[in-house]
């Protein structure tokens, strides 16, 4: 967490006449907030003077309130502290709601401030009031409502503090802020003093008993991880999804390859060698739910290892959640417990199998989803990668060879509630904070979903480049057996968009590439990557070949 500022005469500053927006931006600026997001706005516009004028905090206007919150929350990705985002009151208001809960299933620091009409005036008919006291309670970590007419400064000092420290310990915060007009009124920043927090020490390394006695054969999943968190090279077996960081030579990326060779799927678990004794997760749960299944069924214990919270009854026999930062600990275990070497080779040895069926199939499919998948993934070897739900999501954890051996390629996707809304926002508003080059993967539905978060932000980053695999549709809607079945895919599921990428993107201000096969794909990959500015490569592929492709794919890697 940065520290804290201590607030000096000649920093003195104009910002607003409200105190609800006064102190509580000094407050958080204090406290290490260095980036908001605003959506214009009469309501906030007390907030919007606070934060403009505050010397250390830099602002992004983005005006559709849903992407801002999700540009924020690619900004606290990126950070690792909390972003907040801004806006007036009403719909305005409820529109942070898709971010909120990805923050807070996804664990990200995030704090969201709405402004709001007084209380007097909330269901009286006036314009622009929605009740915003609470909104969000189910999914912050802390949400209230600061009233500068009610709350004295030091009240204020005290809530803006339990926002960020909320926030800052794994997900949203929620602040709902009245105002009376005037709204636009200027003053001199007062000076305040606000205490350091404690910090809390870190507690000791502990190993829960039930690993010392069952860890010798414990599996390793591994979710999805913040992109600020450090990664880890471990020899522990298992699952360890691409967006979680962290590597091994017997870790498998695909919790759908490892379940669909049935390696886990053992009648006599107590007697064979190669049954888990223990599951350790780290991170959000992993998006397989064969895998999931698989391993509910083994019925053994699971411990949580996490610093953002406890862990999740995934697999309904969680035992304990251990708090500490997860690649500390997975180093303390990897020394402290004996584990068996044979169940470690199998999973190597799994690893290897899973990676020749792989080229096999890639080297000989026909041009489809999974073949444009296979050019990217050659072609990109530096940067940030940014992953769109559904199957964008879902083909990444197919490629565990990223040519990247040194590490120097990171991966996201919002897989807290694994949404398409916002995938792109999140990638622009990462992209805002670091000078190397940020990478969207997406489908055509969820890049013209989100298309505010590229329309509606008024400073587009230079590094940010878009990669669009349009496959007609919501291409997963095929691999599922109920939308065909009942006749509506076309019409009422996979639902073709009538705007073309091309136009998408020209709207946008971004520059186009079109590719519509191997060949031409790697011609324009090269051209994509080496051009200077934000812009999108559409690569064209067939829907029907596509999932013919995917599901004979999965089933090349069963066991027979």
């Amino acid at each position: 967490m940065p520290q804290i500022v201590k607030p000096e005469s000649h920093l003195q500053h104009t910002t607003s006449d409200h105190r609800g927006a006064s102190v509580l931006v000094s407050t958080l600026a204090q406290l290490g907030l260095r980036d908001a997001v605003i959506s214009p706005g009469s309501r906030n516009a007390p907030f919007i003077i606070s934060l403009v004028n505050h010397p250390l905090i830099k602002t992004h206007v983005v005006i559709d309130e849903r992407a801002a919150a999700h540009v924020a929350l690619g900004i606290s990705l990126k950070n690792g502290t909390p972003a907040v985002v801004v806006c007036t009151s009403g719909t305005a208001a409820v529109n942070h709601g898709p971010a909120i809960a990805e923050a807070f299933h996804q664990r990200v620091p995030l704090i969201s401030i709405t402004a709001d009409r007084p209380g007097d005036a909330i269901g009286k008919g006036h314009g622009q009031t929605v009740i915003q006291s609470q909104l969000f309670s189910n999914h912050t970590l802390y949400c209230t409502t600061i009233d500068e007419c009610k709350h004295a400064d030091s009240e204020i000092i005290e809530m803006a503090q339990k926002a960020w420290s909320s926030a800052c310990g794994g997900g949203p915060s929620h602040l709902n802020v009245p105002f009376e007009e005037p709204l636009y009124g200027k003053a001199v920043c007062p000076e305040i003093a606000i205490q350091a927090p404690n910090l809390t020490p870190k507690p000791a390394l502990t190993i829960p008993q039930t690993l010392l006695e069952n860890g010798n054969r414990a599996i390793l999943i591994a979710g999805p991880r913040g992109l600020w968190k450090q990664g880890l090279k471990t020899n522990l077996p298992g699952v360890s999804e691409k967006f979680s960081g962290i590597k091994g030579d017997a870790l498998i990326a695909s919790g759908d390859l490892l379940a669909s060779g049935n390696i886990l799927d053992i009648e006599d678990r107590t007697q064979h060698r190669n049954a888990p004794s223990a599951i350790i997760t780290v991170g959000q749960p992993v998006m397989s739910k064969s895998l999931r299944k698989q391993l509910t069924a083994l019925n053994v214990p699971h411990i949580h290892v996490g610093d953002d919270g406890a862990g999740l009854d995934t697999f309904g026999s969680l035992v304990e959640s251990v708090n500490a930062d997860p690649c500390e600990w997975l180093s303390y275990y990897e020394r402290e417990v004996t584990k068996s070497d044979d169940f470690t080779a199998f999973f190597v040895k799994e690893k290897t199998r899973i990676t020749s069926i792989h080229e096999q199939v890639v080297d000989a499919a026909a041009w489809s989803d999974l073949s444009a998948y296979h050019e990217v993934f050659k072609a990109i070897n530096k940067g940030f990668i940014h992953f769109a739900n559904s199957t964008s999501a879902r083909y990444a954890m197919l490629f565990d060879a990223v040519n990247s051996p040194e590490g120097d390629i990171k991966l996201h996707a919002n897989r807290g509630v694994a949404g398409i809304d916002g995938c792109t926002s999140t990638a622009v508003g990462h992209a805002l904070k670091t000078k190397e080059d940020v990478l969207l993967v997406s489908g055509d539905v969820a890049f013209l979903y989100d298309i505010n978060g590229l329309a509606s932000v008024q400073e587009l980053p230079n590094n940010i480049k878009i990669i669009v695999v349009n496959n007609g549709g919501g291409g997963i809607f095929r691999w599922l057996e109920g939308p065909n079945e009942v006749g509506l895919l076309a019409s009422h599921f996979e639902a073709k968009p009538k705007t073309t990428i091309k136009a998408a993107s020209h709207f946008c201000g971004l520059t186009y590439f079109c590719a519509l096969d191997a060949e031409s794909t790697q011609k324009k990959l090269t051209e994509f990557i080496q051009f200077t500015g934000p812009a999108v490569l559409e690569i064209v592929t067939d829907p029907k070949i596509s999932s013919e492709v995917y599901k004979k794919y999965i089933a090349a890697f069963q066991n027979k």
